[in-house]
């Protein structure tokens, strides 16, 4: 097998690997949100046997259930940072490279291929494309 290959077949690895810890994740995710708003549905009926039985009146019992969804949704939040937090390490364990690091490493070869071909031009003495743009003008 070639270099080529193998780097091609080790790359389709990672990236199936990510996807399943990344599936794996959403998954997780999904069921969190499910049970937050199974338990919402839940509270609610409490909240509305406990107003029909006198033991809180509407606004308590509104008041209430708008706490505990705005403690759902804080909740939910935070395991979504802890999740993407978690696929971040897991992207770094298998080495790959996030977007941002890859655009930097786009944009240093970019300068590195135009000093190259500055330095190819001042060797050949041609004058750097710059100073003939300047030139002409």
């Amino acid at each position: 097998m070639s270099e080529t290959s193998a780097d091609d077949s080790s790359s389709e690895q990672q990236q199936s690997v990510a996807l399943g810890v990344r599936d794996l994740i959403e998954r997780t995710f999904l069921v969190g949100v499910g049970a937050a708003a199974l338990t919402k549905e839940r509270v609610q009926g409490l909240v509305e046997e406990f107003v029909h039985r006198g033991q809180l009146t509407g606004d308590e019992g509104r008041e209430m259930v708008d706490h505990l969804v705005a403690r759902s949704k804080t909740e939910a939040q935070s395991a979504l940072k802890k999740a993407d937090s978690s696929l971040h390490g897991a992207y770094r364990d298998m080495g790959l490279a996030t977007r941002r690091e890859l655009d930097d490493v786009d944009f240093r070869l970019r300068q590195l291929e135009h000093r190259i071909r500055l330095l190819e031009a001042a060797a050949d003495g041609n004058p750097p494309p710059s100073e003939s743009a300047q030139s002409d003008s």
